[in-house]
């Protein structure tokens, strides 16, 4: 049965335009009638859906995938049967993914740090809950407001019973995978970092690490062959960023990174500490001073110095125009402004809405919240009372700063102020304790146009921004959030 516009599935998702396809399913964009949401809905391929081995296996990996809620990976929202259909509905992101990003070529190697980085974290709120991606490839990579997003959890192992050696089903895959999972041996999430290892080394290089005729034969090669460092085929990569590249891809998984967080941390250590090394310039030397030069050499630099310490002194704010001179020393402010590295900076929002949730709440445009700009906005969805109805006990948005560090204070823009909130943090984005209390002891805030909250003891890498009660707007019970901003202690 073939899929088309206007299609209706579960009674509910109405497919309006396909976005991609591949050797497994194509993915449409639709519409979710019951929620009045676009989602993105994948129809696996006839093949697939009429083997009912491959079904069993792939409702329970569904399901599992259903149960990540983090901003590096892309939520799971429901799966089903309808006819000779089998789907699975997702949230829709119609951004770039890392593949078409590598058709341009190589990424430098700050930005494909970066990239990388994002696909670790996702991997590691994975791990953390057991689940093993076993299809890590640039093509389930995608960027959304600048941040990095990992889909397909458990896919793979549901179409191929857990090793991906059936024959034909390498095509596509092959390149990315670890020599475990080419040779049918145990395979455990060391493997997905292995294929962040190889998506880090084409990112830096423009290919992959080892290179053949057909898939299967590029696959097998890593069973026996040590790849070339990726600094012998492009300069300009610092050492470090190498050294985790190919400790990524040893062939035996003890000696690889042992987590996603340990891989994590190794590329916030060395990128940008070991810059490559560099021949130095070739200057010509230069003539010597003639006679006439050399008598006026010291009255020159003697005015030349001092010109060069009234323009620092200008420069550094110690002087200021004025005086019998021309210059004076500057009278220091009674308040100095906040230092600029004590503002923090945010790595990606998520909209959060656990259950009884759906799992969303305009998470698309959560990263509105931290762009700079207070004229776009995230909100909530409509609700027919304060309390959020009555079906929830609340939603909120989840900030990701990168690392644990220390967090002094918090802003929020409010263009429509008057809803309730509380304050949560967490180490890893996987649970939240109690919420926070500020200096006065309150733990339970009313949004202002601007609310600036001071802990006196916060340290988390998560912020949850958790809305308890909404307000009023244009005859709906909403939250509004135009900016969000983080300052260290």
């Amino acid at each position: 049965m073939e899929t088309e516009h206007g299609q209706r599935l579960a009674g509910r998702y109405v497919l309006d335009s396909p976005l991609a396809s591949g050797g497994m399913a194509e993915v449409w964009r639709a519409h979710d009638e019951v929620l009045g949401r676009p989602v993105a809905v994948k129809v696996l391929h006839e093949h697939l859906a009429s083997d009912e081995g491959f079904l069993d296996r792939f409702r329970r990996e569904a399901v599992t995938a259903a149960r990540l809620s983090h901003p590096g990976v892309v939520r799971v929202f429901d799966t089903g049967v309808d006819g000779e259909l089998c789907f699975i509905v997702m949230e829709l992101y119609e951004g770039a993914t890392l593949a078409d990003r590598l058709k341009d070529g190589p990424i430098p190697p700050e930005e494909a740090a970066r990239i990388a980085r994002g696909m670790l974290d996702g991997l590691a709120h994975a791990h953390e809950h057991e689940i093993v991606h076993r299809d890590v490839k640039p093509g389930n990579v995608l960027f959304h407001g600048g941040h990095v997003k990992l889909a397909d959890f458990g896919i793979a192992k549901a179409a191929f019973g857990g090793d991906l050696t059936t024959t034909g089903s390498l095509l596509g895959t092959a390149r990315y995978l670890a020599p475990e999972q080419v040779d049918a041996a145990a395979v455990d999430h060391r493997a997905d970092l292995y294929s962040v290892g190889v998506v880090l080394y084409e990112m830096l290089t423009g290919r992959t690490p080892f290179e053949a005729d057909t898939a299967i034969a590029e696959a097998t090669l890593r069973l026996t062959e040590e790849p070339t460092p990726p600094g012998a085929l492009r300069g300009g990569i610092p050492r470090g960023l190498e050294e985790v590249v190919m400790r990524a891809l040893a062939r035996d998984p003890d000696r690889r990174f042992q987590s996603a967080a340990e891989m994590r941390d190794a590329l916030d250590h060395t990128v940008g500490t070991a810059p490559p090394v560099l021949p130095p310039l070739r200057r010509e030397p230069e003539p010597g001073p003639s006679f006439f030069r050399a008598w006026m050499l010291v009255p020159i630099v003697a005015i030349l110095v001092a010109a060069a310490a009234i323009v620092a002194g200008l420069l550094l704010g110690r002087l200021e125009l004025g005086g019998p001179l021309g210059v004076r020393p500057r009278s220091e402010p009674t308040t100095p402004p906040p230092a600029a590295e004590d503002l923090l900076t945010v790595q990606s929002v998520s909209a959060h809405d656990p259950p009884p949730g759906d799992g969303d709440e305009h998470g698309g445009d959560a990263p509105n919240t931290v762009d700079g700009d207070p004229s776009t906005v995230w909100r909530t969805e409509g609700y027919t009372t304060a309390d959020l109805g009555g079906i929830k006990p609340g939603v909120g948005l989840i900030f990701d700063l990168g690392a644990t560090v220390d967090i002094a204070s918090i802003e929020l823009q409010a263009p429509a102020p008057g809803w309730t909130f509380e304050v949560h943090a967490s180490s890893d984005g996987s649970s939240f304790g109690d919420p926070l209390a500020d200096d006065g002891g309150a733990s339970s805030f009313t949004a202002e146009e601007t609310t600036t909250l001071a802990f006196p003891e916060a340290r988390a890498r998560y912020v949850l921004i958790w809305i308890t009660e909404l307000a009023e707007v244009e005859g709906d019970y909403r939250a509004v959030i135009a900016e969000a901003g983080f300052t260290g202690g």
